[in-house]
């Protein structure tokens, strides 16, 4: 028989969307949620809450997921202690199965991820009975808005649910725009390394609102190699598909649910020409 106990889950996660996703998810689950924003973090808070269970980034600043699973494992070492550990990541799970294993991780949940696979993971491992609470209704919405966007509205409703829709997408726009600053940055000075990081930092966002077109660039700029000139054809296309992604949603601001409050666009805000990238 199902525990009715409400459940603890500490969530390791870097990315301020997929936190505001993640949170919003487990409390309409009825879960007591505790965020950490990089792996160490994520040790000292395991300490100090003893959770029932980890959701863990796997490629975060400083302490990576990896290192943190080992560090809470150590620290149960000899004490009758196993917290389930989940791995989430957007990387192919046979990439980084062998090492997920080795550092004692228990599961894989792939991102973005739905309620439905939170609650499979959560009532499989800590055999609790939970609790959802309704999503506002959707379907009318959902009858309403084509797929064929920049952003699908229709999957995310589906995702998330409408009630912090808006709330999620203002986010994405908001930590986005900083980050293409950081990559405009990182391509002019032809720091390689800087734009693959950023890359990624921009595709988990991306893939999290399910714009798919900017995850796909942003991947290709993750896994470009010391390719510089693909750099150079790459990066003004990343621009122009967050370029439309905003468009799209400044369309939308007007029309009801998930029509966004947009925030103050920044100053450095502008979709780069292929004469403005430095050439090796």
């Amino acid at each position: 028989m199902l525990s009715t106990s409400k459940p603890s889950v500490l969530v390791a996660e870097d990315h301020p969307v997929n936190q505001k996703i993640a949170s919003l998810l487990l409390t309409s689950l009825g879960v007591e949620t505790r965020m950490a924003e990089d792996g160490g973090s994520a040790v000292e808070l395991y300490q100090k809450e003893r959770p029932d269970l980890i959701l863990m980034d796997i490629m975060m600043p400083g302490m990576d997921g990896f290192q943190a699973s080992r560090q809470i494992r150590a620290l149960e070492f000899g004490k009758k202690m196993h917290t389930p550990i989940i791995a989430c990541t957007a990387l192919d799970v046979d990439k980084i199965k062998e090492m997920a294993i080795s550092c004692g991780m228990d599961d894989y949940l792939g991102k973005p991820y739905t309620r439905d696979m939170l609650i499979a993971m959560i009532e499989g491992w800590l055999n609790f009975q939970l609790k959802p609470l309704p999503n506002q209704s959707e379907e009318s919405f959902i009858a309403s808005v084509s797929s064929k966007h920049a952003i699908d509205r229709t999957h995310l409703a589906m995702l998330y649910g409408l009630e912090q829709l808006d709330d999620i997408l203002s986010l994405f726009l908001t930590v986005t725009e900083a980050l293409l600053a950081q990559l405009d940055s990182a391509v002019q000075a032809q720091d390689i390394s800087e734009v693959r990081r950023i890359a990624h930092e921009i595709k988990s966002g991306s893939a999290a609102v399910d714009a798919k077109e900017l995850a796909q660039l942003c991947l290709k700029l993750e896994e470009i190699g010391d390719d510089w000139p693909e750099v150079v054809k790459t990066y003004p296309a990343l621009a122009l598909a967050f370029a439309k992604v905003r468009e799209f949603l400044e369309k939308k601001q007007e029309e009801g649910p998930a029509g966004v409050g947009l925030p103050t666009r920044m100053a450095t805000d502008r979709t780069p020409a292929l004469d403005d990238v430095v050439e090796p």
